[in-house]
């Protein structure tokens, strides 16, 4: 998943004043409701392509032109570590 600027940019605002969020205890699932779906993302998933077509060909214009700039990819990079330090 491509995450954008605006996300990144919360991510880091969470990771500074991270004692200002609060979070909210829920009701675990019964073993069966959890069963359930379980079971409902199965079959979604099952009934996914194993290769998506459109992202192939996708990928493929992309590769043919020209690619990114190393700040590009650098600041992709340095955003995905931020946003994956609050998981």
């Amino acid at each position: 998943m491509i995450i954008s600027e605006e996300q990144v940019r919360r991510a880091a605002e969470y990771l500074q004043t991270q004692s200002a969020y609060t979070v909210t205890e829920t009701t675990p699932l019964s073993d069966e409701a959890a069963a359930a779906i379980i079971g409902r993302v199965a079959a979604a998933l099952s009934e996914l392509p194993d290769v998506r077509a459109d992202r192939v060909a996708e990928a493929r214009i992309l590769l043919a032109g020209t690619m990114p700039s190393t700040d590009v990819v650098a600041g992709k990079l340095i955003g995905r570590v931020i946003s994956d330090a609050i998981r």
